[in-house]
């Protein structure tokens, strides 16, 4: 949908949107739009891969969503804004567009939400327009609410010129500043990699999820090809076995590349400090490593914190200790 509000601003009617399932973009590309009755041609949209790609995993579109926003935030690049498109025709929030919509609010941070518009597309397949606006309402309320909250605004897209060049106007009216994703300060501010940013994160923590599911319908799949006599349903089991198969091996791949070290946790958690504690908790920290439970933890906490910080910090450290442990 995004590249068809593309071509109806480029006056390139169905050239980029396609007909087919697999996902038209493949890679980040900017499109100027020329014809802009105020603006002229100093509107430029990045169109990229989306989430549910069929030909990219989620991995390699965040990589390439991610190049693409943190080499225009080093040269001094700003966006205007972000564009998040709903479908209306989506009669509950499940499964892809809600993990999508999660994955957006960490790639943008709460304050960039000011230069957000979600936008609800496909009005014109709708049966009712009630039946949209029940839909819409919904979204407001339980799903959007946060974004909403953070200055998020909302459109609706109806498909003509008129209609997304409102929307494009809304993103650029009386905007003196661009805005800056958390992403990119993350990333160039920071200097964290992407698998160390929130969204980087949340996707590690989708992929292992997938990766659990992935291993309950092979179990299920080698349980069924068991007590099959159909030699024929029994080779259509072993193909669709083959096939998970290979792709839970894929899914292990990624997740060892978003895997962050135990050290660099440990830095990162010390990142988050102020300076006045960081010294005190790499001592505290090196004595941690020989600690193998709780409750040992507590009777160290008890008698040494106090004389080594001067303050106490029981919750903190517990963290530091769970860190540690924690895959």
């Amino acid at each position: 949908m995004w590249q068809k509000i593309i071509d109806i601003l480029t006056g390139q009617r169905e050239c980029r949107a396609g007909s087919g399932l697999e996902g038209h973009t493949q890679e980040a590309n900017a499109i100027r739009i020329t014809n802009h009755p105020v603006h002229k041609d100093r509107i430029v949209l990045l169109d990229t891969p989306g989430f549910d790609d069929t030909a990219k995993s989620d991995l390699e579109v965040l990589q390439i969503i991610a190049d693409w926003l943190v080499e225009s935030y080093k040269i001094g690049v700003h966006l205007a804004g972000i564009l998040y498109l709903h479908r209306i025709t989506d009669n509950r929030m499940a499964g892809s567009p809600y993990r999508n919509l999660k994955m957006f609010g960490d790639l943008c941070g709460n304050k960039a939400a000011r230069g957000v518009v979600l936008v609800t597309t496909m009005w014109d397949k709708l049966k009712t327009k009630e039946i949209g606006e029940s839909r819409e309402a919904d979204l407001k309320k339980n799903f959007w609410a946060d974004l909403i909250a953070s200055q998020a605004s909302v459109d609706r897209f109806e498909n003509t010129l008129e209609s997304a060049r409102g929307i494009i106007d809304r993103l650029i009216v009386d905007r003196k500043e661009g805005v800056t994703l958390l992403l990119q300060e993350e990333i160039v501010d920071l200097e964290r990699t992407l698998k160390e940013t929130k969204a980087g994160q949340a996707l590690y923590r989708d992929l292992q999820l997938l990766l659990c599911k992935q291993r309950g319908i092979l179990r299920d799949l080698a349980r069924h090809a068991k007590t099959q006599n159909d030699p024929q349903q029994a080779a259509q089991i072993n193909e669709k076995f083959d096939l998970v198969q290979n792709e839970m091996e894929q899914l292990v791949g990624e997740i060892k590349n978003m895997q962050i070290s135990i050290g660099r946790k440990i830095f990162l958690f010390f990142a988050k400090g102020s300076t006045a504690v960081r010294a005190p908790f790499v001592c505290l920290f090196l004595c941690l490593m020989n600690i193998s439970s709780i409750a040992s933890l507590e009777y160290y906490m008890t008698h040494l914190v106090g004389v080594i910080c001067r303050v106490p910090i029981p919750k903190t450290i517990l963290d530091l200790y769970r860190l540690t442990v924690t895959p």
